[in-house]
């Protein structure tokens, strides 16, 4: 299948950096102002959703066994067939791949070269290792020092400093580590907040550590300050994911970021998902007079967060990655006060890692627009057409399009959608569904004896069709394109159908099970067989893991986004693609290498036939008395045409040595412009 990362939502509470853009005493010049503003509602359509997660690995703290407070599980633990793997990285790396993830913030990880070498890498190191073969994975790290000496390097045989990381499936192209304040008179090195940017995504990444102080009123002034330190970094970026160990219950010390980000595990999901799930476990043992450990109490509690600007769409704690093993005397006789090492933990840290899938665009994104739009295997009558930007036409009794397995979860939340055509003298239809073993989990169709679109979930996978559907209210037009969206909310039970962006009938469903055959573009299955092949034409087929509200819906059908993916070149030196998406008080610039760079964007329409541009706007933040080389909506502001979708540039001339910012909005010359895409910044070379 083809999975694209796309661009989270805005955050509802967005920074409208093209008003008026303070740059560390530098303005944009006012005329330069001509856009529309954010996406205050969190409404628009927009791409790269992003699996991540957020954990304390415990990978280095100390204590020789589980009655210390500062008991690592598993610290230097390895492999008993690979004894140059940690057995600690060997699990963080299964969990990561078993979960599909897209990026991973680790706190107390040992990273680095400090006393490593061949059979001895760190357990940053180790990790990227056991990755690689599932794909590109980078990382950065930043070193944290242990709050009780102060110091950093890994003890004993492991090698590294105790730091956070950010691990990518991409590349990391920018990177910024920012000290964390420390109360005068406490004697410890300050703590980071660790922020990447990575090649291709509008949305960085930061990680950090906490430190609790205590809960008088200095301890509670020390925290804040820390807060504050964490909220300033994270302004810096309009799309950011934040998560990381916060040392705090107390939901209300971490204001501001819940009023300007979401975060993750607030509310339930689906039916049976707890909310606010612990993210520590800490269990008391005591050494008992002949060395046997005796149980005390068991605590659990919530102190690792994960907030995004976009909102999620899905979110779990995995305690049972958390330390909980029974070390008693009748369980693990060989477990005493003088045998740390025979004790054995159940899981790798005394934290459980917080999983989060963030909204955005389509995890599936098939445009068919041609033979090569797609991952799926072409089956029986498809042919390809230039009708509407692009379609596959499928003839009605053969032709299919399969993916390699299924793509929604019937029993969690989704959304699924897709322009389509039904011929005029087709029969019952089916654009899009996902094989059960007797029926598929989900299907949109066209149903034929009352001309009505349909979008339903079977009660149960069985021969017997009991079906709940959302039917449309009016009649469907044959011969016509039509954009149809489908979403199921598995914590109401909603079924909702619209049409061109509108609602247009409900349904609810409260029987889930899983579907977990092929999806399916241009067919489903009834009664175990192949079942209402299409006969029309289907393109931009998408798949979403979150119910899309009606105003999404909408703006999916409708709206223009904001370009993705700008770029200016060309470019040379450390900071990636010569641009850095964020403040320009941020202070890191890409270099380009000449004084004619092309700015480069990606627009697109969510009308497959209809041309669409970008308008471009750059700034001299060096010199603000300079004349404004392109002015949005001015001369030479306006780039070439694309169809649907596409990659537009415009290339200004430029000062050498100057430092520039410049933005780009899509355009069609109909509808209203979409707001801007994060402001760039870059130096000219001299």
């Amino acid at each position: 299948m083809h999975i694209r990362r796309s661009k989270p939502m805005r955050r509802a509470m967005g920074i409208f950096l093209a008003a008026v853009l303070l740059c560390a005493g530098q303005i944009e010049p006012v005329a330069a102002v001509e856009t529309t503003p954010g996406d205050a509602t969190n409404t628009a359509h927009t791409t790269e959703p992003l699996r991540v997660m957020t954990w304390n690995v415990c990978g280095e703290a100390g204590g020789p066994g589980p009655w210390d407070a500062g008991y690592c599980p598993e610290r230097n633990t390895r492999l008993p067939d690979d004894t140059n793997t940690l057995k600690k990285a060997f699990e963080v790396a299964g969990l990561v791949n078993g979960e599909g993830l897209d990026a991973v913030l680790l706190q107390e990880v040992c990273a680095g070269t400090l006393n490593s070498g061949p059979g001895n890498l760190s357990q940053l190191d180790q990790i990227l290792r056991l990755l690689t073969p599932t794909g590109a994975w980078t990382a950065v790290s930043a070193t944290t020092p242990r709050a009780s000496d102060g110091e950093s390097a890994c003890r004993n045989t492991l090698s590294g400093d105790v730091s956070t990381a950010i691990l990518v499936k991409g590349e990391v192209e920018w990177s910024r580590e920012t000290p964390l304040p420390v109360p005068a008179g406490k004697q410890q090195k300050p703590g980071k907040v660790l922020c990447a940017g990575v090649a291709g995504w509008e949305t960085h990444l930061c990680t950090t550590h906490l430190t609790n102080y205590g809960a008088s009123p200095e301890g509670v002034t020390a925290y804040q300050a820390q807060i504050d330190t964490v909220a300033r970094q994270v302004d810096d970026f309009r799309s950011v994911i934040l998560g990381g160990d916060f040392n705090t219950r107390q939901r209300d010390l971490l204001q501001p970021l819940h009023r300007t980000m979401a975060e993750c595990d607030q509310q339930a999901y689906h039916a049976g998902d707890v909310p606010n799930e612990i993210t520590k476990v800490t269990n008391k043992w005591t050494p008992a007079p002949d060395g046997s450990l005796v149980q005390g109490a068991t605590e659990t509690s919530k102190i690792d967060y994960l907030f995004a600007t976009a909102g999620f769409g899905a979110c779990d704690s995995r305690p049972e990655y958390a330390d909980s093993a029974d070390y008693s005397k009748a369980v693990q006789p060989d477990c005493t006060k003088d045998t740390g090492a025979a004790c054995v933990p159940n899981a790798p840290s005394d934290h459980a890692p917080l999983l989060g899938t963030v909204k955005g665009g389509p995890r599936l994104n098939w445009p068919l627009r041609d033979a090569e739009g797609h991952f799926g295997t072409v089956k029986g009558g498809v042919v390809w057409s230039t009708d509407h930007g692009g379609t596959a036409v499928l003839d009605g009794s053969t032709g299919e399009i399969v993916a390699d397995g299924p793509v929604v979860d019937t029993t969690r939340s989704f959304t699924v959608s897709a322009w389509v055509k039904v011929d005029p003298d087709a029969g019952t239809s089916v654009a899009l569904a996902q094989d059960g073993s007797v029926i598929s989990g989900m299907m949109l169709w066209y149903n034929q004896p009352d001309r009505t679109w349909r979008f339903g979930l079977p009660k149960a996978d069985s021969t017997t069709w009991s079906m709940d559907q959302a039917i449309s209210r009016t009649a469907a037009v044959p011969g016509r394109w039509t954009r149809l969206t489908g979403t199921f909310d598995a914590l109401s039970g909603a079924v909702d159908l619209y049409v061109d962006g509108e609602p247009a009938g409900s349904a609810g469903h409260a029987a889930t099970w899983a579907a977990t055959g092929a999806f399916t573009v241009g067919r489903d299955k009834v009664a175990g067989r192949s079942n209402g092949f299409w006969k029309g034409s289907v393109q931009s087929v998408e798949v979403y893991d979150y119910p899309m509200t009606a105003a999404q819906a909408a703006s999916a059908a409708r709206s223009l986004t904001a370009p993705g993916r700008t770029v200016t070149s060309p470019a040379t030196g450390a900071n990636g693609p010569g641009c850095h998406v964020g403040s320009y008080s941020a202070g890191d610039f890409g270099t380009v290498t000449t004084t004619t760079p092309d700015l480069t964007a990606r627009v697109a329409h969510p009308d497959p036939s209809h041309e669409v541009w970008a308008e471009f706007s750059i700034w001299d933040n060096t010199d603000p008395q300079q004349p404004q080389p392109i002015r949005l909506g001015g001369p030479g502001s306006a780039s070439g045409k694309v169809t649907g979708n596409g990659t537009v540039s415009v290339r200004p001339t430029l000062l050498a040595g100057h430092r520039y910012g410049w933005y780009a909005r899509t355009v069609d010359g109909t509808s209203a412009p979409s707001p801007t895409a994060a402001v760039c910044h870059f130096t000219v070379a001299h």
